[in-house]
C-alpha cells in the first residue's frame, strides 16, 4: 500500500512540474558540471557580491555557487513550486548560510548591483533583455545555451561536456 501512495505522490509532482512548464515555457534543466565550472570562473572575476540565479530550477548551480564561493550572496529565483522546494531542502540539508531561493518572478525583481547568472530560453532571454534595458541596469550576466538577441557578448566558451554547451559572458 505504501508503494501506491508513493506512486501517487510522485505522479502528483511530476503533473504540478509538467503544467508549470507549460504556463511558464520551459521545464527545470539542471546545466552540466562543465558549465558550473566555467559559470564559477567567471563569477569569481566579477566585483559584485550578491550573485542571482535566474530560473534556479532545482538549484544545482546556486548550490554550487554558494558552496565555492562562501563569501558571497547567492539568490535563486524560481516559479515552479517544486523544484523551488527541493532547492530549499537542498540549501537546508547542505547547510549554506549565503544561499537563498525565493519562489518569486525574476522579472519582477531589483536585479541591479548583483551579478545574473542564467540558463532560460529563447523567450525568456527576450524578456530579460527588454528588462535590463527598461531598467537601465548594467551589470554582468553569464547565460548557459542561450544568447541575448541585441546585446554582444564579450566572451564564448564551450563546455567540456556531451553538447559542447556555450556559455555566454556580457558586460551591460
Amino acid at each position: 500500500m505504501f508503494e501506491f501512495y508513493l506512486l501517487i505522490f510522485l505522479l502528483i509532482i511530476v503533473c504540478a512540474i509538467v503544467i508549470s512548464s507549460l504556463k511558464i515555457g520551459i521545464s527545470p534543466m539542471p546545466s552540466s558540471k562543465a558549465s558550473h565550472k566555467i559559470i564559477l570562473d567567471y563569477v569569481k572575476k566579477t566585483e559584485n557580491k550578491t550573485i542571482i540565479d535566474l530560473g534556479s530550477g532545482f538549484g544545482s548551480l546556486a548550490i554550487f555557487l554558494a558552496s565555492n564561493l562562501p563569501n558571497r550572496k547567492i539568490i535563486g529565483y524560481e516559479l515552479s513550486f517544486f523544484p523551488w522546494l527541493i532547492s530549499i531542502f537542498l540549501k537546508k540539508l547542505l547547510r549554506l548560510e549565503n544561499l537563498h531561493f525565493y519562489k518569486k518572478d525574476f522579472l519582477k525583481q531589483d536585479l541591479k548591483n548583483a551579478t545574473l547568472v542564467c540558463y532560460l530560453y529563447f523567450k525568456g532571454m527576450k524578456k530579460l533583455e527588454d528588462k535590463l534595458f527598461e531598467d537601465s541596469i548594467n551589470t554582468t550576466i553569464i547565460s548557459n545555451t542561450f544568447s541575448f538577441f541585441n546585446i554582444k557578448y564579450r566572451d564564448k566558451l564551450y563546455a567540456n561536456d556531451l553538447f559542447k554547451t556555450p556559455i555566454y559572458l556580457y558586460m551591460t
